[in-house]
C-alpha cells in the first residue's frame, strides 16, 4: 500500500477513536457549563502622596517584585499655547524634547545610552495634557531619572532635530487623507468645532516650515514648570531613597509664575445640516451624524459608555446588526458615545459603504441613532453592552501601577483619585432606563451634523434627499509654500531665460527635430531607493502628445499598469483595477516638464532667469524659473556647455513620502534619429537618491490607437 495513504488511514483511524471514545460525555467538556468567577474589583491603591516646596505633586508607590521603575510626571496644556500659523508645533516639541535631548547629553549620545542599559525615555505633548515617563532597571534608576529630569527640565531643541521631526510632520500631512476613518473624524470634527476653533488646527506645510527651535523653547516655557507637575513613580525602590532623587533634581526648579494653561471653549449645539467632502478617487463613502457630548465627570457617563458599547461597539450593536449584518450596506459601522476627560468630547454614529448606496446609508444612521433615544436596551442587549464595557475596563487596571498612573492623571486634570472605583461602582448601576434617559438627556436628532466623505457622482441619491442644507468643505491638502517666492520676471530676466532653453533645445537637435515627434515609447531600467531599500524594476512608457499616456512598471513583486486617455485615468496592478481621477493633473505636470514640449517650441515656454544658481551636490547650475507652471517652483536648470542638466520643483507627495523638492538630472545625451536624448537620469528628492534610470530603448512617432491608452477590461 501507498505509505502516504496508510498514514492517512491511520490518522483517520485515532481520530475517529477518540470521537467515540469522548462521545459518551461532552457536556463537561462544553466552554457555555464552565463557571465564570464574577470582575475583579480595580485594586484600591495608597500611594504617598507628598509635595515639594516648589508645588509639584508626587505619588510613590513601592513593588518590588521585579527590578523595574517606571515614572511618569504630567503637565496642564492647551491647543491654545500654539497659534494658528504654527499648527504642528505641540506635536514636533513634544518629540524633540527626547530626540534632540539636552545640551549635556544629545539625543543621538541618549539613543545609545538608553538602549545599552535596557532603559526609555519619552515626551509627548498634547492638545491638554502634556507628560514626559521613563522606565530602567532598578539599578539605573539614578542615572536615568537624571537624565529624565534634564529632558524635562532643560531640553536642547537642536535645529538638526527640528529639521527632522518637519520631515515626519510632513509625511503626515500628505498622508492624511488615504485612510477614511481618520478622514472622515477629522472631517466631522471641523464641523462640530469650526473652522476657527484650536480644537479643530492642523498642521499643514505652511504652519510646520517657519517652526524654529525657539518656539520649541517658548512652549516649553508654559507648560513644562514644577507648580503643575504631578509625577507618579513605581516599582523597585525605597520611598525614602527615591525622596531623595526627586529632590536632588527637582528641588532646585523655580516656580515659573506663568499663567495656569486655559481649554478654549467647545460649543454646546451646532446648526443641523449635511456636511459634504468631496473624495473622488474612494469606492467607498463615510457617513457621520455627530454632535457635542459631554465630559467624563458627568452624571451619566457610565451609561453612555453602556450606549456606545449597545449602539455601535461591537457586532452584537444594533448599527452592525441592522446596517451591516441584516442589509448588507455596512464595511463598518459603530459610535461614539462623546464623553472626553478634559472636555466635552463629539457624540458620533458612523458607517463605511459602498458610494452607490450613501444616501441610504446614511437614513439608516440617523434612525439608528433616532431610535436609541426612544427604545430601551433588551435585556440581552444591556447585559453585552454592560459585559463588554466592564470587562475592558477593568482588564485595563490589572496592574496596580496601571490605577497609580492613571490616579496621576485624573489628580492633573482635576478629577477626585478615586475616580476609577467610582466608575466602576456606576457601571454596575445602569440599568436599561438610565441609558434611554441619558440618550434623552445627551442625544437629539434633530439637532445634529451629517458629514459625507465620497464621490458624489456614484451616490444612489442626492445630498439634498437629506433634506438638510448643504455645506461643501475642500479637505485637499494646501501645497507647500513656495521655495521661490515672488520671482523677478523683468524683460531682462525672461529674455536671459528664453536664450538658455534655446540654445539647449539647438544643442538637442533643434526644435524642428523635436517637434516632430507626436508619439513616443520609451523602455529603461531603473533603480529606486526608498526608505532605505532599493527595488530594481524595468518599464516602459508610450505618451501621445500632448495628454494620452500608458505606463507599464515590472517590479519583483508584480506589475503596475497605468495611464490617461485623455479624458480618464486609471491604475492596475496586483489583480486590482481602480480609477485614478488625479491622472489628469499629472499627465499636465509631467507634460510641462517633458523635454518633448519644451525643445518643440521653446519659444512658448516663459522663463525668467533666476540671479542665484540652484547648487545640486558639489555641482553648480544656472537656473531659469518656468512661469505660470502648474508644478510648483518649477525651475530649469542650465550646465555651462549650455545644455539642459535638468528641472527641478516641489512634489507634494503622498502616503509614506512627505513633499519634497525633486531634481531630476539628465546625462549620456545620445542621437536617436534627428535628435539628441539623454539616456541616463538620476533623481534626488530633497538631495537624497530616489531614482536612476537608464534609457534602453527610443521608438519614436510609433503607431498608436485609442485602445492604447484606454483601461483594460476587468
Amino acid at each position: 500500500m501507498n505509505p502516504i495513504r496508510l498514514t492517512r488511514l491511520l490518522f483517520l483511524a485515532a481520530l475517529l477513536a477518540a470521537t467515540n471514545a469522548s462521545a459518551t460525555d461532552v457536556s463537561k467538556y462544553d466552554p457555555r457549563q464552565l463557571p465564570v468567577p464574577p470582575i475583579g474589583r480595580i485594586p484600591a491603591i495608597q500611594p504617598e502622596r507628598y509635595v515639594l516646596p516648589n508645588g509639584a505633586v508626587v505619588l510613590l508607590l513601592e513593588n518590588h517584585d521585579l527590578p523595574v521603575v517606571k515614572g511618569t510626571a504630567y503637565f496642564l496644556s492647551s491647543p491654545s499655547l500654539a497659534p494658528n500659523d504654527r499648527a504642528g508645533l505641540r506635536e514636533l516639541a513634544g518629540e524633540v524634547m527626547r530626540s534632540g535631548g539636552t545640551a549635556a547629553h544629545p539625543g543621538d549620545w541618549l539613543d545609545d545610552r538608553l538602549g545599552a542599559i535596557g532603559a526609555s525615555i519619552n515626551s509627548n505633548i498634547g492638545a491638554g495634557l502634556a507628560n514626559a515617563g521613563f522606565r530602567c532597571l532598578s539599578e539605573n534608576t539614578a542615572e536615568v531619572l537624571g537624565l529624565w529630569a534634564e529632558i524635562l527640565r532643560q531640553p536642547a531643541f537642536p535645529a538638526d532635530k527640528v529639521e527632522l521631526a518637519k520631515v515626519g510632520l510632513r509625511r503626515s500631512i500628505a498622508g492624511r487623507n488615504d485612510e477614511m476613518l481618520p478622514m472622515l473624524f477629522r472631517t466631522g470634527t471641523l464641523a462640530i468645532y469650526g473652522k476657527d476653533s484650536p480644537w479643530s488646527a492642523q498642521p499643514e506645510y505652511a504652519t510646520v516650515e517657519p517652526i524654529s527651535p525657539g518656539d520649541c523653547q517658548a512652549l516649553h516655557a508654559k507648560i513644562f514648570v514644577p507648580e503643575r507637575m504631578i509625577v507618579a513613580v513605581y516599582g523597585d525602590f525605597r520611598a525614602a531613597d527615591m525622596k531623595k532623587l526627586l529632590a536632588a533634581r527637582f528641588g532646585d526648579w523655580k516656580k515659573s509664575g506663568t499663567p495656569k494653561p486655559v481649554l478654549p471653549p467647545t460649543p454646546t449645539s451646532v446648526e443641523p445640516r449635511l456636511v459634504f467632502a468631496p473624495k473622488d478617487d474612494v469606492t467607498q463613502s463615510g457617513i457621520v451624524v455627530a454632535e457635542p457630548g459631554s465630559r467624563a465627570d458627568d452624571p451619566d457617563y457610565a451609561a453612555l459608555q453602556v450606549l456606545e458599547q449597545g449602539l455601535g461597539g461591537g457586532f452584537s450593536s444594533r448599527m452592525f446588526q441592522h446596517i451591516r449584518t441584516q442589509r448588507g450596506l455596512a464595511y463598518a459601522a459603530g459610535a461614539r458615545a462623546g464623553s472626553d476627560f478634559q472636555k466635552p468630547g463629539i457624540f458620533m454614529g458612523f458607517t463605511l459603504t459602498r458610494n452607490d448606496s450613501t444616501m441610504t446609508a446614511l437614513g439608516l444612521v440617523r434612525d439608528e441613532v433616532r431610535a436609541v433615544t426612544q427604545s430601551p436596551f433588551t435585556g440581552s442587549e444591556l447585559q453585552a453592552a454592560k459585559q463588554a464595557v466592564v470587562n475592558g475596563y477593568v482588564f485595563n487596571f490589572e496592574d496596580p501601577s496601571q490605577v497609580l498612573f492613571r490616579a496621576a492623571y485624573y489628580e492633573a486634570i482635576g478629577y477626585p483619585a478615586d475616580f476609577l472605583q467610582r466608575y466602576q461602582k456606576a457601571l454596575e448601576d445602569v440599568t436599561s432606563e438610565g441609558v434611554l434617559a441619558a440618550a434623552k438627556r445627551k442625544i437629539h436628532p434633530d439637532r445634529q451634523v451629517a458629514i459625507i466623505v465620497g464621490k458624489e457622482s456614484e451616490f444612489d441619491r442626492p445630498l439634498a434627499s437629506a433634506g438638510l442644507p448643504v455645506e461643501r468643505v475642500d479637505i485637499t491638502i494646501p501645497p507647500p509654500p513656495s521655495k521661490h517666492p515672488g520671482v523677478a520676471a523683468t524683460p531682462e530676466a525672461k529674455r536671459k531665460g528664453g536664450e538658455w532653453l534655446a540654445a539647449a533645445a539647438q544643442a538637442a537637435g533643434g526644435s524642428a527635430a523635436w517637434g516632430a515627434v507626436k508619439s513616443v515609447t520609451i523602455s529603461g531600467e531603473a533603480n529606486l531607493t526608498m526608505q532605505g531599500q532599493s527595488i530594481a524594476l524595468t518599464s516602459e512608457e508610450t505618451w501621445a502628445f500632448p495628454d494620452r499616456q500608458v505606463s507599464l512598471q515590472k517590479l519583483p513583486f508584480g506589475e503596475i499598469r497605468q495611464g490617461f486617455d485623455g479624458k480618464a485615468g486609471w491604475m492596475s496592478g496586483m489583480g486590482q483595477s481602480r480609477d485614478n481621477p488625479k491622472a489628469a493633473e499629472e499627465t499636465a505636470k509631467e507634460w510641462e516638464r517633458s523635454l518633448w514640449r519644451l525643445f518643440s517650441d521653446p519659444a512658448k515656454v516663459e522663463l525668467a532667469a533666476l540671479d542665484a544658481p540652484e547648487k545640486v551636490g558639489d555641482a553648480s547650475y544656472r537656473a531659469a524659473a518656468v512661469l505660470g507652471a502648474r508644478s510648483q517652483d518649477l525651475t530649469l536648470l542650465f550646465a555651462e556647455d549650455g545644455t539642459l542638466a535638468g528641472c527641478a520643483y516641489q512634489d507634494e507627495g503622498g502616503g509614506q513620502m512627505g513633499p519634497a523638492r525633486v531634481v531630476q538630472l539628465f546625462e549620456d545625451w545620445a542621437p536617436e534619429g534627428s535628435l539628441r536624448y539623454p539616456h541616463q537620469s538620476r533623481m534626488l528628492r530633497d538631495g537624497a537618491p530616489f531614482l536612476q534610470m537608464k534609457t534602453t530603448s527610443v521608438k519614436l512617432n510609433p503607431a498608436v490607437t485609442d485602445g492604447t491608452f484606454r483601461k483594460p477590461a476587468p
